[in-house]
This record gives structure tokens, C-alpha cells and sequence, in this order.
């Protein structure tokens, strides 16, 4: 939507049509978008047909139990779905130093992001004078960083890194859907671990159904996800693409009260009041330009209210 004004306003004001075709041409997210069709993935499907079926219209999975998301991880893992090129940007714009900004607002002095790709949030923290490290899985991204961001990029899984530090913020930008929810529990924990006391969690998720402090961001479309809502649990029917891999690769799809619990089980402290603050201040342009952005989550380890207060009147 935000490229889409942009490149509006510039045909408003007069700027030459080949000019802007060759812009887009030459732009990273159009070269995400072409590229894939050069790393041509395995059809799931194939494999495991009696898993896949349509509902409402839409491909799904379905996961009958446990063993069924390990195996669906390892299918995604060993074909190279996370090297292939995709939507996200390794380079910095406008929405990394969103992010990094966001971050920022909880007065870090060290953090961590789980998923940090080619890390272009960390540049933009360390820009802000900010210690930050990062946990990548996929070495393709590693090397693609910058030269002095990329020693600080840890390459391991987010469901078992030990890195013998602690930080001020650990934070996940759509990382946390992505885990085997058999796993979800393991990284959790480890956050936690690695969290300084009075520390933050910045989580962007994308969360089904009615959330009390940012409203719906994604709607629960699929009939089937409301009696794994009932239970407690998370959704056993997953939305996939032609090829049988889950939607940009979301191995965890839930409502959003699912995933409150997930963190408060571990003592984490849902802030509400720095939620509001940030989405008063965010909200206007997040509607505009990245909509999924959002639906996110604010946890403190035991954070002292005047600490939270004040943070929430700096926002």
C-alpha cells in the first residue's frame, strides 16, 4: 500500500512513467517476488495426500497430532523454504527502522531478535547506539549481512540457543508463528532466560480473532479454527499454498488469547498500558503501509510500574 501511494503521488506530480516502472524494476521487493520461481520446492501434497484437503474454498492441512507439525517442520527445514527468496526485505527501509524505533521505545541498552534474517533492524539499532545480537537459522541470510552486523548474528534455531548472555529486550518480528508448536514451549523458556530482570518481549504476531488491546487484525475465517479455540488450543487446520506448505511458512496458527497464555505461563507480564501508548502513536501509518504490524504483544519479566509508566509517557 505504501509503494503503491508513493509511485500515486509521484504520477500526480509529474514524474516520467518509465522511470518509475524502471525504479520498481530495480527494487528488492520486486526481485523478492520474481525470484522464487527459480527454486522450485517439492510438492508436499504429494507425500502426505491424506493430510491435505479444501475447506471454505482455501487449500488446508490437517494436523491430527503432534507428529504431524514435526513433519511438516522437517519438510519445510530440508527443502529450503527459508533460502528461497521471499517477501521480506534484507535491505533497511522504512519498516526496519519502524522496528528498530518501536524496540527503542522500551529503553533498552542491550537486545536480542530472534529470526533477524540479514539483520537490517540490528543496523538500525546499532545506529541508535543500541547493543544488538542476533539468532538466524538460515546461513543464506547470515551471509548476506552487513560486514559489521553479521558478527553479531548467531546462527542456531530459536528453540535452542544458549548464548551465555542476558538483555534488556529480546524481540521476534514474525518469528514466533513460524516454530513447531511442539517446540513453541522450549523458546519460550529460553526468551525468558535470557531476559534481564525488568526486561521486555516485543512480539509481532500474526493473532486470530478479537484482541482487547489491538482489536482484529486477522479474522478467524475458517470455521474449524473455533472449536481449537474452545479447547485451548492452537489450530489443527492450517491454510497452505498450492504446494501444500503452510502460508509464508506459519507453522502456529492461534487466536490471540492462545498466544497471551503462552508468554504469561512463564511469568511474563502482559503491558497493556505501553501496548496502547505505542499503538496511539503507530497506529495511523501501521494501518496504511503494513497492516499485519499490528497485532503485537508487549511482556515484561516483573518490570517496576514506575519503569512502565514512564516508558508509557516517553511513547
Amino acid at each position: 500500500p505504501e509503494g503503491l501511494r508513493i509511485s500515486t503521488e509521484a504520477l500526480a506530480g509529474g514524474a516520467d512513467r518509465a522511470e518509475i516502472l524502471r525504479r520498481l524494476a530495480r527494487s528488492e521487493e520486486y526481485l523478492q517476488r520474481a525470484l522464487p520461481k527459480y527454486f522450485p520446492l517439492a510438492d508436499l501434497r504429494r507425500a502426505r495426500p491424506e493430510r491435505y484437503g479444501v475447506v471454505a474454498g482455501e487449500h488446508v492441512f490437517r494436523a491430527e497430532g503432534p507428529e504431524d507439525f514435526d513433519w511438516l517442520e522437517a519438510a519445510i527445514l530440508e527443502g529450503g523454504y527459508y533460502d528461497k527468496p521471499g517477501v521480506w526485505g534484507f535491505s533497511v527501509d522504512t519498516d526496519k527502522r519502524l522496528m528498530a524505533e518501536i524496540v527503542a521505545t522500551l529503553q533498552p541498552r542491550s537486545v536480542l531478535e530472534l529470526g533477524c534474517a540479514s539483520g537490517p533492524v540490528l543496523a538500525c539499532l546499532h545506529e541508535m547506539g543500541i547493543e544488538a545480537e542476533g539468532v538466524e537459522i538460515s546461513q543464506a541470510a547470515i551471509d548476506i549481512a552487513a560486514p559489521g552486523v553479521r558478527e553479531k548474528i548467531h546462527q542456531v534455531n530459536a528453540t535452542t540457543f544458549s548464548l551465555g548472555s542476558s538483555y534488556d529486550v529480546v524481540f521476534g518480528l514474525h518469528i514466533f508463528e513460524h516454530l513447531n508448536p511442539n517446540q513453541l514451549g522450549d523458546c519460550l523458556a529460553r526468551v525468558e532466560a535470557h531476559l534481564n530482570p525488568g526486561g521486555f518481549v516485543f512480539g509481532n504476531i500474526p493473532a486470530f480473532g478479537h484482541d482487547p488491546v489491538f482489536g482484529e487484525v486477522f479474522p478467524v475465517y475458517i470455521d474449524e479454527w473455533w472449536a481449537d479455540h474452545d479447547a485451548g488450543r492452537h489450530f489443527s487446520t492450517l491454510h497452505v499454498d498450492d504446494l501444500g506448505y503452510p502460508m509464508n511458512g506459519h507453522l502456529i496458527w492461534a487466536h490471540s488469547d492462545w498466544w497471551v497464555r503462552r508468554f504469561e505461563e512463564l511469568g511474563l507480564r502482559r503491558e497493556p498500558g505501553i501496548e496502547a501508548a505505542l499503538h496511539a502513536r503507530y497506529d495511523d501509518y501501521l494501518a496504511r503501509a503494513t497492516p499485519a504490524r499490528r497485532s503485537f504483544y508487549v511482556f515484561s519479566k516483573a518490570a517496576r510500574p514506575v519503569a512502565v509508566s514512564d516508558i508509557e509517557a516517553a511513547i
